[in-house]
């Protein structure tokens, strides 16, 4: 007879068969900044020195703090250090993650059911971005503590000292990743649907609560305490709450898409492949149509189904961290982010399988086809991030549209020495996302090259308009407004560049040639 630890380990194992390739995988991407040219990493002074430093380097901010998913990239250092063990440490997580994650479906429903919901979730193919690509780690750790933390709530009716698994296990989750916020939250959900008593299932919530709370303090502390690693996502900048919610109702339809139907698989969902729209298009209605009709079959199914309203939570709740509305971030969809949020589709599937009176050769087959056909995706999708031109290569073969891919082909262009194209793309790019300071940057670089001072001038300018600390732009713009001929604008900027960055070398020493050059 099938027990809980035979799903465990087939779908354990089952994630780790089809995550393995990617241990051919290089470092791509993110995972040059957060990883390879972190000194601090290869060589810690100390422990304590690597747990408090932010996730993201001082560079980019020093926004953000994993610590949990730092120590783990020091300890790979310090054993092995090459990508393939990377890699291959990532696999590991992921193969766990898929084993507590089934055991938590068996508990909250039978073997059977925690069996296919465990096999779906392994071989889902939205989960490559976060298991093949290194910085993706934060992904299947956090999970892992998440189900951890859930399966120790789950027991705390027997015994008082699960609470502090519970605590144990949700210190783990929120030091992977913040985005495990909602784990308090998740608790009382699962606990209510095994039917606790509400006040018996707020003690485990609580001992959840601490340390997520302890967390954001220490957060504040060793970080700029920003939620998220960036600004808001590109065409929510300005609104409101309300306005907010509406304008995701047709962006989560790519969520329904990636959960349901993942075929088509992108790094990039930047504008360009997205419009963010505060009107009423035919997308808004769809959205709607698609949330009411989730909304009613889990009410309609409660009795026969009741895995489906749980599932249809589960994806709330997951999903509220990167959902834009109570937390803005910077992004309008990532594939990595819907790791956890995948396993409440898995987990509605297979309670909707094993309920509904299938032939038990109709159900194997279809079960049998799904996993072969996630697995194939997942295999062929891993090699997009085995090296930055790999990634390149599917950047512009998914996300032809994006901003950020025009940004890219524009900067190709220049390089090849065909200015005209050159230009045109990374203007194509500058109108798809007129907040973003990097392809103005570019392009006014290219001019300044060219000897065209004045429109590199309208470029820093615009650049430095959206980004008033991008240090690249003030180091060129009193050059370029001197060649321009406008020397009383030049010493200006140099002098104002010289206040703001004092210590930057570039810019001290490119505003002092100006200064010196008008001088004369």
């Amino acid at each position: 007879m099938l027990s809980v630890r035979d799903a465990a380990l087939a779908a354990g194992l089952l994630a780790v068969a089809v995550a393995l390739p990617s241990i051919r995988n290089g470092f791509v991407s993110d995972d040059r900044w957060v990883i390879v040219e972190r000194p601090l990493l290869v060589h810690p002074p100390s422990l304590g020195a690597v747990l408090r430093e932010p996730y993201w380097p001082a560079g980019f901010g020093g926004v953000t703090w994993r610590p949990a998913v730092l120590a783990s990239y020091a300890l790979d250092y310090r054993l092995v250090g090459s990508s393939s063990w990377f890699h291959l440490v990532n696999v590991l997580w992921a193969g766990m993650a898929a084993a507590l994650l089934t055991v938590l479906a068996c508990q909250l429903a039978d073997v059977r059911t925690g069996l296919v919901a465990g096999l779906l979730f392994a071989v889902h193919p939205v989960h490559v971005e976060a298991v093949a690509n290194v910085v993706g780690r934060a992904e299947p750790m956090a999970a892992a503590g998440y189900a951890a933390a859930l399966l120790c709530a789950l027991q705390v009716g027997r015994h008082r000292g699960y609470l502090f698994g519970v605590a144990l296990a949700a210190a783990f989750a929120i030091a992977s990743k913040e985005h495990a916020v909602t784990l308090p939250a998740a608790i009382l959900l699962v606990l209510l649907a095994r039917r606790v008593r509400p006040g018996a299932a707020v003690l485990p919530a609580l001992a959840a609560t601490v340390p997520i709370a302890a967390y954001f303090v220490l957060r504040g502390v060793y970080t700029t305490g920003r939620f998220a690693s960036g600004g808001l996502a590109l065409g929510l900048e300005h609104l409101n709450l309300f306005q907010r919610v509406w304008a995701m109702i047709p962006i989560s339809l790519q969520w329904w898409r990636l959960l349901l139907f993942p075929a088509h698989l992108s790094a990039d969902y930047s504008p360009g492949e997205l419009v963010v729209s505060t009107g009423f298009t035919l997308a808004h209605g769809l959205g709607l149509i698609i949330w009411i009709a989730a909304a009613w079959a889990a009410w309609r199914w409660r009795g026969r189904v009741p895995g489906l309203a749980l599932a249809l939570a589960w994806l709330v709740v997951t999903v509220s961290p990167v959902a834009n509305v109570l937390i803005p971030t910077e992004v309008l969809v990532a594939e990595r982010t819907m790791y956890l949020p995948s396993w409440g589709i898995c987990f509605a599937l297979a309670a909707v399988g094993v309920a509904l009176p299938w032939p038990p050769r109709g159900r194997l087959v279809l079960l049998v086809t799904v996993l072969v056909a996630g697995a194939a995706r997942t295999l062929v999708r891993i090699p997009a991030w085995h090296d930055d031109e790999a990634q390149y290569r599917a950047l512009t073969r998914d996300a032809p549209r994006s901003y950020r891919t025009l940004w890219l082909q524009g900067k190709d262009e220049f390089a090849a020495g065909h200015w005209g194209s050159g230009e045109q793309l990374l203007r194509e790019s500058i109108a798809l996302a007129p907040q973003v300071a990097g392809p103005r940057l570019d392009l006014a670089r290219y001019y300044a090259t060219a000897g065209l001072w004045r429109p590199a001038v309208e470029q820093l300018r615009a650049a430095t308009a959206v980004d008033s600390a991008l240090v690249p732009a003030w180091a060129l713009l009193p050059r370029a407004l001197l060649g321009a001929g406008d020397t009383t604008a030049a010493v200006a900027a140099a002098r104002e560049a010289m206040r703001r960055f004092p210590g930057d070398s570039e810019v001290v020493q490119g505003a002092r040639s100006v200064l010196n050059a008008v001088a004369k």
